[in-house]
């Protein structure tokens, strides 16, 4: 599998800016039908989405983010996009309370035979409650995310790092648990480097696989964070070969004991470098 680090969304009532952001260097890139279109323009921007994610090509993977499905608009954008059968990228289901909404997405597609691959956006009281069902209702389903802002105003608390450390926690767990992805949510301030720096490493040392991004500017800084360096790949590389030649199942490196638990990390890293085309 390609790396997923990084998500850049993009208006879906710009279709003048989709190739731009494809171009950007994001791993990943989400045409929004939601929070970025007014209602005035859903249907043209759905037309436009679905035409962008048909087309497909190289380059990054292709998502399109529709409404909820506990709206009109949400039920349409599902449909057109099984009509229209995409045979590659994912769809983005927001506002995800429980595992039926995802039952029902699958379901739909699969009677459309369509094979795209689903998201989730976690970001209610009721979406953390339920994330453990929700992370194994569908075999489409390949990554969870965190909707950190709509979650806070929910709660009630602050869009700060230690209110929320519970949910992230939680959605993390779920998802390895799974065996999908976790992304974090986007930084919000675009332009502050030192926030956007903050953010990214706090997330990497939870446990997400990677970071949403509003604006291009933003994609190197968090590729660069969730990419293993040279030097951090030769060392789990020459730990890994030390693990594997020894007779014993234990060995010493740098005066620290290397068991089990410290190649599976090895091997994440690895995994992380080879995925970023570095090893």
């Amino acid at each position: 599998m390609s790396a997923r680090r990084t998500l850049l969304f993009v208006p879906g009532a710009r279709p003048d800016r989709f190739e731009k952001a494809v171009c950007a260097g994001a791993d990943m890139v989400c045409v929004d039908l939601e929070d970025s279109v007014q209602p005035q323009s859903k249907d043209s921007a759905r037309t436009a989405a679905i035409k962008w994610l048909v087309t497909g090509g190289s380059g990054p993977e292709r998502i399109v983010r529709i409404n909820s499905l506990k709206t009109r608009a949400g039920l349409v954008d599902l449909v057109a996009i099984a009509d229209a059968s995409p045979q590659n990228g994912l769809i983005f289901l927001p506002k995800v309370d429980g595992p039926d909404e995802l039952r029902i997405a699958d379901a739909i597609l699969s009677e459309a035979k369509c094979p795209l691959g689903m998201i989730a956006l976690i970001e209610s009281l009721d979406g953390v409650e339920n994330v453990q069902a929700i992370s194994t209702a569908s075999i489409r389903l390949e990554m969870i995310m965190f909707g950190a802002v709509d979650f806070a105003a929910e709660l009630g608390c602050d869009l700060a790092e230690q209110p929320l450390a519970y949910a992230r926690s939680r959605i993390i767990h779920a998802a390895r648990r799974a065996g999908i992805s976790a992304m974090d949510v986007p930084c919000i301030a675009v332009h502050d480097y030192e926030i956007l720096i903050s953010e990214t490493a706090a997330a990497k040392a939870l446990g997400f696989s990677g970071k949403a991004v509003l604006h291009p500017a933003n994609v190197k800084t968090v590729n660069d964070a969730f990419t293993p360096t040279a030097q951090e790949t030769a060392k789990a590389r020459e730990i890994v070969a030390a693990f594997e030649a020894s007779e014993t199942g234990l060995v010493l490196i740098d005066g620290k004991l290397v068991e089990k638990p410290v190649i599976r990390k090895m091997e994440q890293v690895l995994s992380a470098a080879k995925a970023a085309g570095l090893a």
